[in-house]
């Protein structure tokens, strides 16, 4: 697996739930951007998931170990945002990911969820003010 391929391919899926944050649910972009999504994650999942769900198990295993393990693309969040340093590097919002009980936060509520540029895996805080990368595609 090139991990080049994988960082384009996730990289035009958060260009696209960019774009679709931006739309009203009544506009008529809006249905035909959501189809592509879903072909683009569902391509994704195929191509990538068993690289990526390995790493959920270990980010699991030592993060948050009472969770289950979801489909990688559960792990997408809603939007991206381009960072200012680098047009192909991307961050998230807060809110954004799936809510797991990490050990090391104990009564904080945390989320984790996955960025490209470059693919990784972000623990946050959904309401505190901590964020670690606790995986870096390699």
């Amino acid at each position: 697996m090139k991990l080049k391929n994988l960082d384009q391919a996730f990289i035009e899926i958060a260009e696209k739930k960019s774009e679709l944050a931006q739309l009203e649910m009544q506009d008529p972009k809006h249905a035909a951007l959501q189809r592509e999504i879903e072909k683009l994650e569902s391509e994704f999942q195929y191509a990538y998931g068993s690289y990526i769900e390995e790493a959920l198990f270990n980010v699991h295993d030592e993060y948050c170990p009472d969770n289950e393990v979801l489909r990688p693309v559960s792990y997408l969040a809603t939007s991206y945002r381009k960072t200012r340093d680098n047009e192909l590097e991307f961050d998230v919002d807060p809110q954004e990911g799936i809510p797991v009980d990490a050990d090391d936060f104990p009564g904080i509520k945390a989320r984790l969820v996955l960025v490209p540029g470059p693919t990784r895996l972000i623990l946050q805080g959904q309401q505190e003010p901590f964020r670690e990368t606790v995986w870096v595609a390699s």
